[in-house]
C-alpha cells in the first residue's frame, strides 16, 4: 500500500513540474475547487451547497487534458532517447560528433587523407591477430593489405622506432602506446594502431576501463599534426581484453568526449558496432542515458 502511495506521489510531482502540463493541471485543479466554493465580502469563502457545473466540467477537462499530455510527452521523449543501433546514433558535443554506425572495419567506405582507422593490437605490437579475420586488426590487415601480412610486425616496429618507443626487458610496451603506419598504408585513409590490450604473463590477454581511457589519450595526441580531422574506430578493449562491451563502448565515448576539449583536431569520430553486438549494446541501460544527454 505504502508503495503504490508512493508511487501515486511521485507521478503527481512529475505532473506538477512538466513544462508543457502544470498550468493546465494546476487551472484545472484550482477550476475543481472552485466549483465548490462561492465567495462574497460579507462572509468571505464558503463552500456552497450548489455546485458550478460548468466549472466543474472545465476543471475536469483540463485536469483530463494535462494528464494525456503528460503522458505522451514522457512516452515520445523515452522513445526518443532509446539507443537504436541499427538505424544509427550520434552524440553531438562541443567541436565532436560521435557517431555509432554499425558495420565492420574493414569495410571503410567514404574515407579521405584527413581521416585514420585506429585498429587494437596489444602492449608486445607482435600479434597473432593480425592475421586472425575475428579480430578487428586481422579483419583489416587480411582484407586491404593480404600481400603484407609477413611483414607486419617489421612494419610495427619500424613506427614505434620512428617515435622513439623502445619496450621493457619483458618485450612489452606501455599499454596506450600508440603508433601511426607510413604512408604505404594510407590508402588513402591513416591507419594507427593502439595498443589497448595487456599481453600479461599467467593471465593472457586483458585489459580495462583505465587502458581504454589512456590509448583515447595517445590517439589524439599522435594524431594532433597528422592533419586528421575524422576518426573510425572499433570498440576498444571488448574483444579479447575481455571488457564487457557496454562498459567498454561507455569509456570509449566518455574518453573521445574528455580529450575532444583539449584536442581539437578530432572533429568526428565513427564507432564501428559488429552486427553480432547490436542486441546487446542496445539494452544497455548506461549507453541510453548517455545518448540522452
Amino acid at each position: 500500500m505504502l508503495k503504490w502511495i508512493e508511487d501515486v506521489l511521485s507521478d503527481a510531482k512529475a505532473v506538477l513540474l512538466a513544462p508543457l502540463t502544470n498550468v493546465l493541471c494546476i487551472a484545472g485543479l484550482l477550476l475543481l475547487v472552485g466549483a465548490f466554493v462561492r465567495y462574497d465580502r460579507a462572509s468571505g469563502l464558503a463552500i456552497d451547497g450548489q455546485v458550478h457545473w460548468i466549472m466543474l466540467g472545465s476543471g475536469f477537462a483540463l485536469a483530463v487534458i494535462s494528464a494525456v499530455l503528460f503522458y505522451v510527452t514522457r512516452t515520445v521523449d523515452t522513445t526518443r532517447k532509446r539507443l537504436d543501433l541499427e538505424n544509427g546514433s550520434t552524440i553531438r558535443c562541443g567541436g565532436i560528433s560521435i557517431e555509432l554506425k554499425v558495420g565492420e572495419i574493414q569495410g571503410l567506405q567514404d574515407t579521405s587523407r584527413n581521416s585514420a582507422v585506429v585498429l587494437p593490437c596489444n602492449t608486445t605490437f607482435v600479434d597473432d591477430c593480425a592475421t586472425d579475420r575475428r579480430s578487428a586488426l586481422g579483419a583489416f590487415f587480411t582484407a586491404r593489405f593480404p600481400d603484407r601480412l609477413a611483414d607486419l610486425p617489421t612494419d610495427f616496429r619500424k613506427a614505434l622506432d620512428a617515435r622513439g618507443i623502445s619496450p621493457d626487458k619483458d618485450g612489452q610496451f606501455p599499454p596506450g602506446t600508440t603508433i601511426i603506419l607510413s604512408e604505404e598504408f594510407a590508402k588513402p585513409l591513416k591507419v594507427v594502431l593502439t595498443a589497448s590490450t595487456i599481453r600479461a604473463p599467467g593471465c593472457g590477454i586483458v585489459s580495462s576501463p583505465q587502458v581504454i581511457c589512456r590509448c583515447v589519450e595517445e590517439i589524439f595526441k599522435v594524431s594532433s599534426n597528422q592533419r586528421i580531422d575524422t576518426l573510425h574506430i572499433p570498440i576498444l578493449g571488448s574483444g579479447h581484453g575481455g571488457v564487457d562491451r557496454g562498459l567498454a563502448l561507455l569509456f570509449l565515448i566518455l574518453a573521445l568526449l574528455h580529450f575532444a576539449r583539449t584536442h581539437h583536431h578530432i572533429h568526428a569520430v565513427c564507432v564501428i558496432v559488429p552486427p553480432k553486438d547490436v542486441d546487446v549494446l542496445n539494452q544497455s541501460q548506461e549507453l541510453r542515458q548517455i545518448i540522452a544527454l
